[in-house]
Parts: C-alpha cells; sequence; structure tokens
C-alpha cells in the first residue's frame, strides 16, 4: 500500500504494519514550497520521499472573511524596510472607516509578524460588523489538480478554520480574551457571522471532496492559558458557548456529506475540556505533544479518548530544534510506547522548522524522528 491507502486503512483501525511518520506540513512534492526553495532542506526533502507518510494542506480561496472577492475590495501596499523583509499592509474600506492590517515578512522564514492586527479598538468590530456579504463560491480546481498529480503518494488535508479561529486571527495575541471580558455583546456578534458563514464553506466542502482529511483549528484560541482562568473562572462554559456548540454544527454539516475525516487541531489539548470534544464525533486529534518536562500526556490523552480516535503526535518543535538526537530518539520511543494497543497513531513534530537555512541538529533531529519510527517494530 502507499501512503494515502494506508493512512486511510490506519483511520479504519486496520493495521498496516508500522508507525506513520510524518512532518506533517511540509510537502516535500511541492518544488515551490518555502522548504524546497533553500538547499539546506534537500536532503530532509529526499528523506521525507522515501521514509515518510505525508500530507498535503490546501486552503480555499474563501474571499475575504468568507464573502465573495467582488464584495469587497481589499487593497495591498508593500514597503521594503530591509534589505530581505518587507512590510505588508492590507486596507478594507467600511462605511464606519478604514480596517487596516500590517505584518513583517522575510525571505528567510515563512512566518509574518503582525505589526497591527485587524483589531485593536471596539470600533474596529464595528467596522468588521457593518461590511457587506455575498457568499462566496468555492473554487477547488487547484485542489483537484494537485491531488490528480500527486496520485496515492500523498494523503490530502482541506484546511480550514472554525468561528474562533477565525475571531481569534483578528485581534493581537492574548487579546481576544480582553475583547471577551470587555465587549461581549460586540464579539458575540462576530463569532455568530463568521458561525454562519462559515456553515456555507463546510456545506460545500463536504459535497465536493471525498476520502480525504478536513482538519479544523481555531480551539486553542479560547483555551487557557491563552484563556486565563484567572479572569474567566467559567472558562468552561466559555469554550463550550464559542467553541464546541458552533464546532458541532460545523461538524453535522461534514458528516452528512460525502466520506470524509475530521480532525481537530487543538494545541493545549486539557484533559477536562477533551471530553468535550470527544463528543463532536472527530476522527483525528492533533497535536498531542510529550515533552521531558511533561511527560505521559499521549498516554493521558489516549487513555481519555479511547482506541477509536487516531492520535497525532510527538515531540515539540523547542526539543527537536535544542535537544540531541539521541533525547530526540527517546521522546520518540516514549510518544509510540504511550499511544498503546491502539493502531490509530501517527507520529508528527508539533511544528515544523519555519526558517532558513536549517540547522545541522534540527536536521539531524528530524531524521532521528523519522528513523525512529521506521525502525519502531513493536506494534501491538
Amino acid at each position: 500500500m502507499n501512503t494515502r491507502q494506508e493512512i486511510l486503512a490506519l483511520l479504519r483501525g486496520q493495521q498496516i504494519g508500522k508507525i506513520p511518520v510524518s512532518l506533517y506540513k511540509i510537502d516535500p512534492y511541492d518544488e515551490k514550497s518555502f522548504w524546497a526553495g533553500h538547499a539546506s532542506f534537500s536532503h530532509l526533502l529526499e528523506k521525507m520521499r522515501s521514509s515518510c507518510h505525508n500530507f498535503y494542506f490546501f486552503r480555499p480561496n474563501t474571499g475575504f472573511f468568507f464573502s465573495d472577492p467582488s464584495t469587497i475590495d481589499v487593497k495591498e501596499e508593500r514597503t521594503q524596510d530591509s534589505r530581505i523583509s518587507e512590510v505588508v499592509t492590507l486596507t478594507v474600506e467600511t462605511e464606519k472607516g478604514l480596517l487596516t492590517r500590517s505584518a513583517r515578512t522575510t525571505k528567510l522564514s515563512n512566518q509574518q509578524w503582525v505589526l497591527k492586527p485587524w483589531i485593536t479598538t471596539p470600533h474596529d468590530i464595528e467596522k468588521f460588523l457593518s461590511l457587506p456579504y455575498t457568499p462566496c463560491k468555492l473554487d477547488l480546481k487547484n485542489f483537484f489538480e494537485k491531488e490528480a498529480a500527486y496520485g496515492d503518494k500523498s494523503m490530502p488535508l482541506i484546511s480550514l478554520p472554525d468561528p474562533t479561529g477565525v475571531t481569534g486571527f483578528l485581534f493581537a495575541p492574548g487579546d481576544l480574551p480582553k475583547f471577551l471580558l470587555d465587549h461581549e455583546k460586540l464579539v458575540t456578534q462576530l463569532f455568530e457571522i463568521f458561525a454562519e458563514r462559515l456553515e456555507n464553506i463546510y456545506r460545500d466542502i463536504s459535497t465536493l471532496v471525498h476520502n480525504v482529511i478536513i482538519r479544523i483549528r481555531g480551539a486553542e484560541y479560547l483555551t487557557p492559558p491563552i484563556l486565563p482562568i484567572e479572569y474567566f473562572r467559567n472558562y468552561k462554559d466559555v469554550f463550550i458557548n464559542y467553541v464546541i456548540k458552533p464546532d458541532a454544527k460545523l461538524i453535522n454539516i461534514l458528516r452528512s456529506g460525502n466520506l470524509n475525516y475530521v480532525c481537530y487541531h487543538w494545541h493545549d489539548i486539557r484533559e477536562n475540556l477533551l471530553p468535550y470534544v470527544l463528543r463532536l464525533g472527530i476522527d483525528i486529534l492533533e497535536p498531542a505533544i510529550s515533552t521531558i518536562e511533561v511527560p505521559m500526556t499521549i498516554a493521558k490523552i489516549r487513555k481519555i479518548a479511547g482506541p477509536n480516535i487516531t492520535l497525532m503526535g510527538g515531540p515539540a518543535i523547542e526539543d527537536i530544534e535544542f535537544r540531541s538526537s539521541y533525547e530526540i530518539a527517546e521522546l520518540c520511543r516514549d510518544s509510540i510506547v504511550q499511544n498503546g494497543r491502539s493502531t490509530k497513531f501517527v507520529l508528527i513534530p508539533s511544528d515544523v522548522p519555519s526558517s532558513i537555512p536549517l540547522s545541522p541538529q534540527t536536521e539531524e533531529n528530524l531524521l532521528a524522528m523519522i528513523n525512529t519510527a521506521n525502525n519502531f517494530t513493536a506494534i501491538i
């Protein structure tokens, strides 16, 4: 069997005779990717093509916050601020004033550093609420072309936000809880609008694709420690009302369409909130991260989740970047053992390198991770 066949078999609970390992967000077959553009990644990409279960991420074009591109004009201005970086400013005109977002990008990283988020004041929320809306019609032509070109050598994954993920993106890191505390009514209106618009997107996706993974992201924006329990004594209620309830509707929409698999992306998984997420009827939960400082995390999650949920997890990217290859190999073996007797496990890091060049130590540790999974034979 090849990658896609084996991942689908694993999701159905079949034994595939190996521990799947993936660097997940890195697509080794994409010659135009950030990683393929630098020679320091060449050996790692070659190793991935020969020894990993690879995924390719696809994010559909959904217009400006799910409104048809013809409805809202987004102006972009680029200003070179150094030899290797530039500032990108986006501007949208509304009946209540201008909305702007500025971020710095650099040739040395695929990350953005936000200088000014979309929302910094309550009035900015009112500007968003005043925007016109025409439902965005999804165009998945690029996805189907890539699916046909890759065949079964890679597992397709469509990445979508939930209302929390969309709303959290609009604020500076950590500001969503503050605004929720001080301006609950306005923030709730924003959530409700995005929830309604996302239902249309999810409904289209559910009937257009088949046998792919649909990855939902956003829950961590309203999960402690980002949601400070010192100010939100009722943090469980906040999580249920703003994360679980809207996500339940979206997942039900996906279930009513073609056969696909729901992946729930959730950093900082909390054991006392996990049962609410499991009731959503997800197929995959990630990332379940095990570290030297906080051991047995995967075992605890597996105990709560039971044997039928596919867990994806392994070492943290911070450990991969700074620890020895011996320590990483031990962390990977420990992650696999913690999963127990369930066949539903994929070894992944918490994240992937986002800057160039790739350091020799990080490369050595990622190779150690791949080799550990490939050589692990004590399965079930």
